[in-house]
């Protein structure tokens, strides 16, 4: 007679939400020679991982809900967070809530909507799709050059929210405001703009 190897399955199903155990029993080959399904009537460890589970079913689901509009992403969700830290402060270097730089508050807008870009303003207009100042859309971003003396194409980023407006951590001064875009000093530093969600 063949030796036979026990395999026990803890199966979990959201599908069918029953408590159950698999037990398989399978020759040297795989083949399953025996099956059948243990019914429990209580089982706190499952229960509490069916909570766990539904838990994050719920979580994924509104995070889903988010990235709906727009092709992948719910951009109200992104202005909303965005406008959160208006008045906000400004610190060179920032990445924090506790104080932004321009890229540092760029990226973490963009983190908390789950997409990656780079830490710098210069490296975050290297990536997304480049579109003209006539066709921005809510959440591209803005580039200028606004220090010629730091040697590099572009020195400063911002988020555009609508209406020839973009939201920006600015300086140490005025931290994070709304600006004009084509009403102000910021249109002749202008260099690109990116798409990078749609």
């Amino acid at each position: 007679m063949k030796k036979l190897i026990l395999y026990l399955i803890l199966s979990t199903s959201f599908l069918f939400s029953i408590q159950s155990n698999v037990l398989f029993i399978k020759n040297k080959s795989g083949k399953v020679q025996k099956g059948k399904r243990i019914h429990h009537k209580n089982n706190i460890y499952y229960d509490n991982l069916i909570k766990e589970q539904q838990k994050l079913l719920k979580k994924l689901n509104r995070l889903k809900k988010r990235r709906v509009k727009s092709g992948y992403y719910d951009k109200t969700s992104l202005l909303k967070t965005a406008k959160e830290y208006l008045g906000g402060k400004y610190v060179w270097g920032g990445t924090l809530p506790s104080g932004f730089d321009c890229s540092g508050y760029t990226q973490y807008l963009y983190k908390k909507e789950g997409v990656q870009i780079p830490r710098t303003a210069y490296y975050q207009s290297k990536v997304g799709k480049e579109v003209s100042p006539w066709e921005l859309k809510k959440g591209d971003l803005l580039f200028f050059l606004t220090d010629k003396k730091r040697g590099i194409p572009i020195t400063h980023v911002g988020m555009y929210i609508g209406n020839d407006k973009f939201i920006h951590a600015a300086s140490r001064k005025k931290g994070i405001i709304i600006s004009s875009f084509s009403k102000s000093r910021y249109r002749r530093l202008f260099v690109k703009a990116t798409r990078i969600i749609r």
